[in-house]
């Protein structure tokens, strides 16, 4: 499919909760050395069973976070700009991929981050820092009605977003794929310029 969109909103800061921001990145990449340990679990890799059919995503995980969240449908239509419903769910881009065997695209999940704790990645960054609390080898858990479907973060990028739907690796057809996308506030205003960027692979045998 190709990419629909110019840019995921222009950022805008309305009572303290951001729009998402797809635009282009400059690369950023935090280092596990460089993140934060804090709020983060030790958990044990998952016994990973078979992959389940392609199906719509209802929940998202993320064990070393103990971070939940129902997952809900978007669908972008081929719109120039996208504009999240609200501040507190995830939305899966349903022009996309679906998650499980048979699917023939990336899967994309979307959010908000806010200035004070109210939007539903809040947990996935941490501001003052300005890193990702995701790391690369975490675990990212997908459920649907065919089961679960296990990936592992394999990259953390932030970027700038005015250019991020211009960048090929974001939109690239990939079964298997997991992609998840929110938006970073600077530490000490309650401004916007890039995006976190994270990128999962599938573990789930075929």
């Amino acid at each position: 499919m190709n990419r629909p969109l110019a840019a995921l909103t222009g950022i805008a800061v309305i009572a303290g909760v951001t729009l998402l921001g797809f635009g282009g990145w400059q690369l950023a990449n935090p280092t596990p050395n460089d993140a934060p340990t804090s709020e983060r679990r030790a958990v044990a890799p998952s016994e990973v069973a078979p992959l389940p059919p392609a199906a719509v995503p209802h929940a998202l995980t993320i064990p070393a976070l103990g971070f939940q969240s129902e997952v809900f449908e978007f669908q972008t239509g081929g719109a120039p700009e996208l504009n999240p419903p609200d501040a507190e769910r995830a939305y899966w881009l349903s022009d996309y991929g679906l998650p499980g065997a048979g699917s023939d695209n990336t899967v994309y999940l979307i959010g908000h981050t806010s200035a004070d704790g109210r939007a539903v990645f809040d947990p996935l960054v941490d501001r003052e820092a300005q890193h990702s609390r995701v790391l690369p080898g975490d675990e990212i858990w997908l459920e649907t009605a065919t089961g679960t479907v296990v990936y592992e973060t394999i990259a953390v990028e932030r970027h700038e977003r005015q250019r991020l739907a211009d960048v090929d690796n974001v939109w690239t057809t990939a079964p298997g794929r997991l992609v998840l996308v929110t938006c970073f506030f600077e530490a000490s205003t309650d401004t916007v310029s890039d995006n976190l960027v994270v990128f999962a692979r599938a573990l789930n045998d075929e």
